[in-house]
């Protein structure tokens, strides 16, 4: 399925939301991850980001409205959009911004700390 106005619409304000709640509430970041993920009975998200060498995860109780936001805006685009498992968007503090789709593994780019994850997205340097 060919992307309508509408998902470019919607990636563009998810960037832009992202990056707003990023200047906003952690200074001196230098990237940050949003994974979303989606099938028939459920969707959820979580993230993380970098700043000063180290990784953090997001709090979804203390960013309980930016996630509730992000997944409103992501499940519309998963409802209209081109078919994905997990969403991507990955984002710089110079305003750049990449959202990448798979369409398949619905474990593809998992964050975690977990087993002695870095908190990245799995398979990203």
């Amino acid at each position: 399925m060919n992307p309508t106005q509408r998902d470019s619409e919607l990636v563009v304000e998810l960037a832009k939301t992202f990056i707003t709640m990023m200047e906003n509430r952690f200074s001196g970041w230098s990237r940050a991850f949003f994974r979303f993920s989606a099938d028939e009975q459920q969707y959820g998200s979580n993230g993380s980001f970098e700043r000063d060498g180290e990784v953090s995860l997001f709090s979804a109780l203390a960013l309980s409205e930016f996630f509730d936001h992000m997944n409103g805006m992501a499940h519309e685009l998963w409802r209209g959009g081109p078919k994905f498992q997990v969403m991507l968007l990955t984002i710089h503090s110079d305003f750049d911004y990449r959202v990448d789709f798979e369409p398949l593994d619905a474990a593809r780019w998992s964050i975690s700390k977990f087993d002695r994850a870095s908190g990245l997205p799995a398979g990203l340097a």
